[in-house]
């Protein structure tokens, strides 16, 4: 590893933002809504997606499912 990677990843562990992508370890992310039913009206991009350089997600995701059966409220 070198001395720039391992400085930045001691920086990242104290909270410092991340150069690349702006967020800090405990900042939180933008939502992404993801309706399993409905795809059309789901988060138009990945949610998935990861910052390339501190590999942190960018979003957090709820995903919205729709069930019917009862006593399932967990």
């Amino acid at each position: 590893m070198s001395s720039i990677q391992a400085r930045l990843g001691r920086l990242e562990e104290r909270g410092v933002r991340c150069p690349e992508c702006g967020l800090a370890p405990d900042e939180r992310r933008k939502v992404a809504v993801v309706y399993e039913e409905e795809p059309e009206r789901s988060f138009d991009g990945d949610p998935a997606e990861r910052c390339g350089r501190c590999g942190r997600f960018l979003y957090t995701v709820l995903r919205v499912v729709y069930d019917d059966a009862e006593g399932g409220g967990a």
